[in-house]
């Protein structure tokens, strides 16, 4: 039986050269007790189809059908139907604790009392997963991991006790590990529950990990439809070919030939970080760090969400300002009072949100203006400066256009783009934007903070080959912030992995990737969800309960912050923190390449992974 049919749904926008159709006459079925799938690029008007199925569009939007049944039965908007979103913060209100958005929505529901809604928000938490309810229930959002915030939103859904989920995107923002226990978690749910699941994603490897059946979505069509083994192992459409192409990563070879032939190596450090502590309230924050970036090299930083990699790229850019340790950039400590001045606009950033990250105000050509005018200002110099300007360091407004002509072709943008503003470029557009605006300085160093989690499959290949196009072109340093093992395997030189606010191992990331050291390297890599429907089902994860305790804390008693979860610790990692034994080119911070804790080595042994 059909819990969900559409049939014939088509949505409409006016505009100034008439109406755009961004759904176009497209139907699907979802099934009791089952799990669906919406697979397409950003744009292909996936989100578009779910708001309108749960009549969510503005008035804007005209919507034309010709059925839309919930159990055979035309439904009120919304009604037995629940809707989970990508962005789990923008979902809950950051003025209210998560109990009173529970208990609300469990009374809406059921009609009943205070305090039985309350038992029942209770109830519901321990459902999805959160240990010690009784506490998330009197915190606020913010106060959350982002894996957390997924759970609650997911708890109220389930009170709205529908016969159907939607889930947009629920996992893109997450990382391998928090992604495949919400993955479980909704498995199980659809399991003990008998609801059914409509999952939209972008993500192959998550659809292939979760759907029985799917439809592939293009342009605003259903292009294809049928089991996860017809679409993923004989697809019919050349469309889909691409995404499973562009999923597994079919581009960007020559840099694992890079990975062999280590050409930084022999480089001086560029900007390095030694010991850098910066804590913030509950003891959140990094500990001990130390890294350092190479002239010509993409070092990856990679870990769950929360576990200190931002803090990280704040530091190196000079946005935060540590408690201990030292920043060098070009061996030099830069002037604590000054550090962005320091860097002479020579120290860049991608930022996650290229929704957020550009002045909405600003065409493009202004954004670029604005930055190649700060960089001369942080460089020390007055744009109206003549004698600066002489001496080649500032520009005249005919330099700037043509600087902004070049980098704007570099990065398969068009000159007519300029004029332009933020709202009228689709996401992996602004994202290339973004990254225009932090290259046109010409940096030694640029940071990309999460600059494609967001994206599609075939945008986020567009962005990477933009990134290692621009990088062997203009040579800079580069820290690839991600939590996606794929592409940090592909595009970096080397890998820096982080837990609990600390580096728990680095080396070249062929090596890690092939052969992880640390428990938690190793549980990251297994829980990545490849686009093959029978691989994708065996992804591990853990215990779908979060973790007990706080491991940032665990870190600031003393002990290993991943004892809690390891499945190889010793008694000693519950009473000291493991320092970093390195062996080559190769570091690790964990008890089992100790000789104090695992028992001394001979002089001869090579040290291979202990896990």
């Amino acid at each position: 039986m059909n819990v969900l049919e559409v049939k014939n749904l088509s949505v409409q926008y006016p505009g100034t050269e008439g109406a755009s159709e961004i759904v176009k006459d497209i139907s699907f079925t979802v099934e009791e007790g089952g799990i669906t799938g919406i697979v397409g690029q950003s744009g292909s008007g996936k989100s578009t189809a779910m708001l309108a199925v749960m009549g969510l569009l503005d008035g804007r939007a005209s919507v034309q059908y010709g059925q839309i049944t919930v159990n055979g039965k035309v439904p009120a908007p919304g009604r037995n139907i629940a809707m989970i979103f990508q962005d789990s913060l923008s979902c809950l209100n950051p003025s209210v604790k998560i109990g009173r958005q529970i208990t609300e929505t469990v009374r809406t529901r059921k009609g009943c009392g205070r305090k039985e809604a309350a038992a029942r928000a209770e109830e519901l938490l321990e459902t999805v997963g959160i240990r010690n309810p009784a506490l998330r229930m009197r915190q606020y959002p913010f106060e959350l991991s982002g894996g957390m915030r997924q759970r609650v939103v997911l708890a109220i859904a389930l009170a709205c006790e529908p016969d159907l989920i939607i889930a947009d995107e629920p996992t893109t923002a997450l990382d391998a590990v928090v992604q495949a226990q919400i993955l479980q978690l909704l498995r199980r749910i659809v399991r003990e529950t008998g609801t059914a699941l409509l999952l939209v994603s972008h993500d192959m490897g998550v659809t292939a990990a979760m759907c029985r059946n799917v439809y592939v979505m293009h342009g605003g069509r259903i292009i294809e439809e049928g089991t996860a083994e017809d679409i993923f192992y004989d697809p019919s459409e050349e469309y889909t070919r691409q995404l499973l192409k562009d999923a597994k990563g079919g581009r960007l070879r020559e840099k694992e030939k890079r990975n062999a032939d280590d050409p930084a190596s022999g480089e001086e450090a560029l900007i390095r970080m030694t010991h850098v502590t910066k804590i913030f309230d509950a003891d959140e924050g990094v500990r001990d760090v130390s890294l350092e970036i190479r002239k010509g090299e993409i070092l990856a930083l990679v870990g769950e969400s929360g576990s200190g990699k931002t803090t990280v790229a704040r530091i190196l850019t000079g946005m935060l300002r540590e408690d201990a340790g030292q920043l060098y950039y070009r061996g030099r400590i830069p002037q604590r009072g000054r550090r962005m001045d320091s860097f002479g606009g020579k120290v860049q950033m991608v930022f996650q949100d290229p929704y957020a990250s550009l002045n909405p105000c600003l065409t493009v050509r202004q954004a670029l203006s604005e930055a190649l005018d700060a960089a001369v200002r942080l460089g020390g110099h007055d744009a109206g400066d003549e004698d600066a300007r002489a001496a080649g360091h500032c520009l005249t407004e005919e330099e700037k256009e043509e600087r902004i002509r070049k980098i704007l072709a570099l990065t398969g943008l068009s000159y007519g783009d300029a004029d332009r503003y933020p709202h009228a470029f689709s996401g992996g557009q602004r994202q290339r934007i973004g990254i225009v605006r932090a290259l046109i300085t010409e940096p030694e160093v640029l940071v990309c903070d999460e600059a494609i989690s967001s994206l599609d499959a075939t945008t986020r290949e567009q962005i990477l080959e933009l990134i290692f196009r621009v990088q062997r072109k203009i040579g800079f340093a580069c820290l690839f912030i991600s939590h996606d093992m794929h592409v940090v395997r592909r595009i970096s030189d080397r890998i820096a992995v982080m837990y609990g606010g600390q580096i728990v191992e680095t080396g070249r990331t062929k090596k890690v990737c092939s052969d992880p050291w640390h428990p938690y390297t190793k549980l990251l890599l297994e829980a990545v969800p490849e686009p093959d429907p029978v691989r994708a089902k065996k992804i591990k994860s853990g215990p779908v309960k979060e973790a007990a305790g706080t491991d940032l804390t665990d870190a600031a008693e003393g002990c290993c912050p991943f004892a809690g979860r390891c499945g190889y610790a010793l008694e000693c990692c519950r009473r000291e923190r493991p320092e970093q034994y390195v062996f080559g080119d190769r570091s690790v911070s964990c008890f089992l390449y100790s000789d104090e804790h695992s028992g001394r080595r001979s002089s001869a042994y090579r040290m291979t992974s202990q896990i």
